[in-house]
């Protein structure tokens, strides 16, 4: 299911998203979880605790702008793809097509909106297809990489946080880590801790999980290497 959230100060705007988004749901055969939201800073207070995997964004609006609301969403760490709707023109268009996956005009048109979505879900999948895979009472499972919000350690064991369940497995952080360092999602901020970077927001020494709000310190030993790996996961989702 596609989490997409839009965000328009006037109404009537959001009500034509709505009804463009039902369309596209009617035509796909799939529903989404659509979140509505009329100020950017509401938003931003909303992608404090919650993922979205797609941002329509209305770039003039009142109190905070779009651009400045992009410009926070990236400074938290969010991945989300983000298209901007409005009524630019061609020029400044380009310019803001660097850090977005579309822009799309007013007054919206629904081939338009579909067509962005089904781009931005080309990206989504490509994601969903790589697999964290590991060994539980004999069993082989494959666990998307995608659903994965962090690994913690405990004892002889690992605990892996996902999306719809905890598991443990018999393993050591280090081995775990060896699988994952060559993605670009994860970072290893602590010897106890491995984290997916779509799920926390990263402050100079401290990264927050954003499905529970707890804050953990990123080791000195660790510091560099976490740093390097957040500037590049965003560099990457922002192209």
């Amino acid at each position: 299911m596609l989490k997409i959230a839009y965000c328009d100060d006037m109404k009537k705007d959001r009500d034509s998203i709505m009804i463009s988004l039902g369309q596209i749901e009617d035509k796909w055969g799939e529903e989404f979880e659509i979140t509505s939201f009329s100020s950017g800073e509401s938003l931003c207070d909303s992608i404090a605790k919650n993922h979205y995997d797609i941002i329509l964004l209305d770039i003039l609006m009142n109190g905070i702008n779009g651009i400045e609301t992009a410009t926070r969403i990236r400074a938290m760490g969010e991945e989300s793809l983000i298209i901007f709707i409005s009524s630019y023109d061609e020029r400044v268009k380009e310019l803001f097509k660097l850090g977005t996956i579309g822009f799309l005009d007013k007054p919206l048109q629904t081939g338009q909106l579909e067509e962005a979505l089904l781009h931005a879900s080309s990206i989504l999948k490509k994601d969903e297809s790589v697999y964290f895979t590991f060994n539980k009472n004999g069993s082989t499972q494959h666990i998307s990489i995608k659903d994965i919000i962090y690994f913690e350690n405990y004892k002889n064991e690992v605990i892996l946080h996902t999306l719809k369940e905890d598991m443990r497995f018999y393993d050591s952080m280090k081995s775990v880590w060896e699988k994952l360092q060559s993605s670009d999602r994860f970072i290893m901020p602590h010897r106890a801790f491995i984290f997916n970077l779509g799920y926390v927001s990263i402050w100079i020494d401290k990264v927050t999980l954003k499905t529970t709000g707890v804050t953990y310190n990123i080791g000195n030993k660790y510091s560099g290497d976490t740093q390097i790996r957040h500037m590049k996961f965003l560099e990457k989702r922002c192209r």
